[in-house]
């Protein structure tokens, strides 16, 4: 779903919220499925953004899902009776 977004809505995104807002719409896709859409829109000149955003987005995601499983796992639970 926010694949079909980002690309649909790109030009829009471009215009009125700056042309950085696609990339951050992407999330992990700006390496590869809406790269193309990104550049067309944004510019050549942030095509490494993109794909820095997109590598960066895709590979911390196991750490930060690890992370916050961890730290709800040693949370202890209050129950108020």
């Amino acid at each position: 779903f926010r694949e079909i977004i980002t690309l649909v809505l790109a030009p829009l995104m471009v215009r009125y919220f700056g042309k950085l807002a696609p990339i951050a719409a992407g999330g992990a896709t700006t390496m590869d499925t809406t790269f193309p859409i990104i550049i067309k829109t944004s510019g050549k000149e942030y095509s490494i953004a993109s794909i820095y955003h997109g590598f960066v987005t895709d590979f911390t995601v196991p750490f930060f899902v690890t992370l916050w499983c961890g730290l709800k796992k040693n949370k202890k639970q209050i129950v108020i009776a």
